[in-house]
């Protein structure tokens, strides 16, 4: 066979670059852990009492009590069996107010009681914004943004009106805005939850209001006071309060903790704009960074505080509204002295409005604001709960109930698969218009699966990339158009029957959002956006490729085509389909004719996947497709990593553990390494692989160059490697509960399973000794309980 006659030449080259990853990493004996690493919990944390007296009681719930501050807008949830109390805000005066009461006060026993500390770097607008339970920025006639909480010493008026035992609704009215907002407030013994409904926003200001936050200050730590000094008759120095040993957590990639210290530099605030920036609704309507590599948004529209160790925390999440979400995580000495971490709801932005091909315009803002409604439910944590691990079973749980996931999918039947996804052709320019590149036809993907089987592979999926006339670039994302050179009608249906009969997996794989010129006519099938032009992204740093420009289809389309695809790729044998763009690109639709929201597109993808006659295997999906999702492709096993993140954690895969299979970032592009193998344990990822048949460079004229080192030649014993070393742990596992996540020293992991399965991955250069068992360096060891088979 011609895959064994190249393996033999092939064979020194990879057994090199395996024994040179794997000496590599024993270089240094120390172990030096970085913001890629989870590192040891924080230290433990001492809690002041917080008092009651300027409180009214709203009422109890189970092991909660809650109470509101009228003339500070807080609310005060007070946990009866340890006696810790969350704040909605910081609870702080406004620093004209103490003035005039300690003026007013007769003594100085008066003066002492009236003069509450004073907060540093916080001024009457700051105030006001860390009390409130809801904030509202604005836009003025210049496009400056200004906001107004509803505890604002002027500008707001709130009432808290009792609706039921435990609906309570906070009525904001904004005099300066001609603006009226009603926050519903739901109190149970788990936790608080807010709404706001988009018909119950009133008034002319409506048109102005750039966004909407809720309880921004919940969960602070840090800060700077002046206490009042009787005998001098004025505040004294500036004091900083202990900083409380913890964590914001935010779901950028796979996960990140921003750790609470007392940075004294400035350091920008972490922005994660829920489902990714939606280009029918920024600023501009082209984008020339679009081929740049992106940085990771959230999936998911959830966040949390953990506070000390094991002590407090809540995790806090978006059922309705998550499509126009931001997660904003603000570091101490960013613009004040606090960490802080909140929900902001975006409801206008400031846009370019073009009125000529040439491209000049002027600056306004959205023609009508964005309509939809609000839910944001805090769940609040105490002892083992509250960590990151709490953080995901809490919310994994939420989801499994509420139907988002689906548990029991994946089966424990100690087989883990490999994926391989098949670059099959890609188009490039030609003396007379584009050729197609064929670098895997349909008979060499059989081929190269059958060998994988022999070589010790036990399950193999993939998918089928460039799999008609006009490659990944130009090929019609509606229809299956074949090939001789690539694989006929026949060709692909006797690889799909030859492959399924050995139990692997293979199907089409399709980006269904981007478009080009070349493919279709533009103005017909792309998205427009808000300002109605048709959204273009460009890149014009390689000229000699076939595509330069892209645009985005507009959700129908997109929907439209995967239906005809996946029932023609049902017809003839796929087991499954593979979709892409569409599973992690949230785009909305603002033409003449038949607009699409957000809030649509994703009730349009959700019918659509729901309806598919395949099980759908997805790019990267957000979590409106996460009870579709079939398979998980290059799950993040990093967060982007900006300099105020300290820590990374598998969040994502704790809460979709067990109800899809997640696969790990292509393996060939640097994540093969010895330490990459273990983080595929420790994440409980499954390796993957993209793969051609012949050698990468004929890509190199095509829009696929990215691909730079793929033959299965060369990798063949690498997979080989990489898979036998990951399954060794994750086939264990396969199936089963994962239970907790411990850091037992720095850059060694516990993981626990159900069934009394442990895995214990020890990234350090020094070998560990565990009960009473020794695990090598740079190695992971499965461990069961005594009793357990």
């Amino acid at each position: 066979m011609r895959i064994s006659q190249k393996c033999t030449k092939k064979t020194i080259l990879s057994a090199a670059v395996i024994f040179i990853l794997s000496i590599s990493t024993f270089a240094f004996d120390a172990y030096f852990p970085n913001n890629r690493d989870t590192r040891m919990p924080p230290r433990q944390a001492v809690f002041r009492v917080s008092k009651t007296d300027e409180y009214e009681l709203l009422g109890r719930f189970g092991n909660f009590a809650y109470y509101y501050r009228s003339d500070r807008d807080i609310i005060l949830i007070e946990d009866a069996v340890n006696g810790y109390s969350w704040k909605t805000g910081l609870d702080a005066p406004f620093g004209q107010d103490l003035s005039r009461a300690i003026d007013d006060a007769k003594t100085i026993q008066e003066k002492i009681k009236v003069a509450e500390p004073r907060e540093v770097r916080l001024n009457a607008t700051y105030v006001g914004f860390a009390n409130s339970l809801l904030t509202v920025e604005f836009y003025d006639d210049a496009f400056n943004t200004s906001m107004a909480g509803s505890a604002a010493r002027q500008g707001a008026r709130s009432e808290l009106v009792k609706i039921a035992e435990n609906h309570y609704r906070l009525d904001v009215r904004y005099v300066n805005m001609d603006l009226i907002i009603r926050l519903h407030i739901y109190l149970s013994d788990k936790g608080i939850s807010y709404r706001i409904y988009d018909n119950e926003i009133e008034g002319k200001g409506a048109g102005n209001m750039a966004s909407v936050i809720i309880t921004p200050f919940l969960g602070a730590a840090g800060g700077v006071r002046q206490y009042y000094d009787p005998v001098k008759g004025e505040y004294g120095p500036e004091i900083p309060n202990p900083m409380t040993p913890g964590y914001a957590f935010v779901p950028d990639g796979s996960g990140a903790l921003i750790r609470y210290y007392d940075n004294t530099v400035s350091i920008n605030r972490y922005v994660g704009m829920v489902y990714g920036n939606n280009p029918a609704e920024s600023m501009f309507y082209y984008d020339n960074t679009v081929y740049a590599v992106r940085k990771k948004e959230p999936l998911m529209p959830v966040f949390g505080v953990a506070l000390g160790n094991n002590q407090q925390g809540f995790v806090a999440w978006a059922d309705d509204g998550g499509e126009h979400m931001e997660i904003v995580m603000s570091p101490k000495e960013n613009m004040t002295n606090y960490n802080f971490i909140f929900p902001r709801f975006i409801f206008n932005r400031q846009m370019h409005q073009v009125y000529n091909r040439k491209g000049e315009g002027y600056f306004r803002l959205y023609p009508d604001r964005l309509h939809y409604d609000i839910s944001m439910d805090y769940r609040f944590l105490t002892g083992e709960e509250a960590d990151y691990v709490g953080m995901a079973l809490v919310y994994r749980k939420h989801l499994i109930e509420n139907k988002t996931l689906i548990p029991g999918k994946v089966q424990a039947d100690g087989k883990m698969p490999l994926r391989t996804d098949f670059i099959m052709s890609d188009v490039k320019k030609s003396v007379i218009g584009y050729a197609n590149v064929v670098t895997t036809n349909a008979r060499e993907v059989g081929e190269i699966v059958k060998d994988m089987l022999n070589n010790g592979i036990r399950s193999v999926n993939g998918g089928l990339l460039g799999f008609q006339g006009g490659g990944i670039t130009t090929g019609k994302p509606w229809t299956l158009d074949y090939t001789r050179s690539i694989g006929t009608k026949r060709d692909f249906r006797k690889l799909f029957e030859e492959t399924t009969a050995l139990g692997a997996d293979i199907s089409f794989y399709q980006d269904y959002s981007t478009i080009n010129r070349l493919q279709m006519n533009l103005p017909r099938n792309q998205a427009y956006h808000i300002n109605r032009w048709g959204i273009r992204a460009y890149d014009n740093s390689d000229s000699f490729l076939p595509v330069q420009e892209i645009s985005f289809a507009r959700p129908q389309r997109s929907a439209d085509w995967f239906k005809q695809q996946a029932k023609k790729a049902a017809a003839i044998g796929a087991p499954s389909i593979t979709a892409d763009g569409i599973t992690n690109r949230l785009i909305s639709h603002w033409g003449r004719r038949d607009p699409v929201t957000a809030s649509e597109a994703i009730d349009l993808y959700e019918t659509t996947f729901a309806d598919s006659p395949l099980p759908v295997n997805m790019k990267t999906p957000n979590q409106y497709l996460w009870k579709y999702t079939n398979r998980f492709l290059e799950t993040p096993v990093f967060p982007t990593q900006y300099i105020l993140e300290t820590d990374t954690v598998p969040f994502l895969q704790l809460v979709l553990n067990g109800t899809m299979e997640m696969y790990a970032p292509y393996s060939n592009f640097s994540f093969y390494t010895q330490r990459d193998i273990l983080r595929m344990i420790d994440y409980n990822v499954y390796p993957s692989f993209v793969l051609t048949h012949e050698p990468a460079h004929f890509l190199s004229s095509t829009n696929s160059l990215n691909y730079f080192s793929t033959e299965y030649d060369v990798y063949r014993d690498i997979i080989k490697h990489v898979y036998r070393e990951v399954a060794a742990a994750l086939s264990k596992v396969k199936g089963r509960e994962w239970l907790n996540r411990t850091v037992l020293e720095e850059g060694i992991i516990l993981n626990e399973y159900s069934g009394g399965i442990k895995i214990l991955i020890n990234y350090t250069n020094n070998d560990y000794s565990y009960s009473d068992i020794t695990i090598d360096a740079m190695t992971a060891a499965v461990i069961r309980d005594r009793g357990q088979p």
